[in-house]
């Protein structure tokens, strides 16, 4: 065989292989998307030309400075020892974890399965590369809001959690859940907020607000979720 065939036998192999490895956008079941928002930001992707969810990139990575960006901390205690919280946010679907009056789950994808996770299912662990969906419900639902961000860092040696807003999302930035142990044995988690958008009303004001509420939910969520396993085993 020509060498020329060999090249164009190469080329179509791997064109084959990459386009097996992308998950189009056009995919997703919507009707398995339940909230308007998210779905609006869905097809906002696909009109700024992201074809593919294996295309979306942070917008802030684990090595990247954070020189510029705004930080917002809040300190949060459970009663139980760090091994065994570390592994409950750990192993926490998401679908549960981020499922309130305040925000809700839309989706979840993961880069590294190639899988789509709608909110009736469900994933064992949480993991880098996965991309989550979220609508956040602000003003009592008055207005509501879509926001996406990808677990960039999981460091099991430090006990730190890292998700970054996603490149395009009105808020720029990550946030980060560290996790230690108090002298009584309990655990503080650390849950620090570094972000930036092109308003400084928004940074200044509205950010934090909202912020607080939100996290205020999941980790009250997480409580509950994590003294009702106890409870029931």
């Amino acid at each position: 065989m020509p060498v020329f065939k060999y090249i164009l036998l190469l080329v179509f192999t791997l064109s084959v292989f990459q386009c097996k490895s992308q998950v189009s956008i056009n995919e997703i079941n919507f009707n398995k998307v339940p909230q308007k928002k998210v779905r609006e930001y869905l097809i906002g992707q696909q009109n700024n030309h992201i074809l593919s969810l294996t295309d979306i990139k942070p917008s802030l990575r684990t090595n990247m400075k954070i020189e510029g960006y705004r930080n917002h901390v809040k300190e949060y205690f459970l009663k139980d020892s760090l091994n065994k919280i570390w592994k409950h946010y750990l192993n926490t679907n998401p679908g549960d974890s981020w499922n309130g009056r305040k925000v809700s789950f839309g989706m979840l994808f993961s880069k590294k399965d190639k899988r789509i996770v709608y909110c009736n299912e469900s994933i064992s662990q949480i993991d880098t590369g996965q991309v989550v969906y979220l609508n956040l419900k602000l003003l009592k639902g008055i207005a509501n809001l879509a926001t996406v961000f990808e677990f960039t860092n999981i460091d099991k040696e430090n006990r730190i959690i890292e998700f970054s807003y996603i490149e395009g999302n009105i808020t720029e930035g990550k946030q980060r859940l560290q996790f230690s142990e108090t002298p009584k044995g309990h655990t503080l988690i650390l849950h620090t907020s570094f972000y930036k958008s092109n308003s400084t009303f928004r940074d200044w004001f509205l950010y934090p607000f909202f912020h607080d509420k939100i996290s205020n939910e999941f980790h009250r969520n997480m409580k509950k979720l994590y003294y009702s396993k106890c409870m029931s085993q």
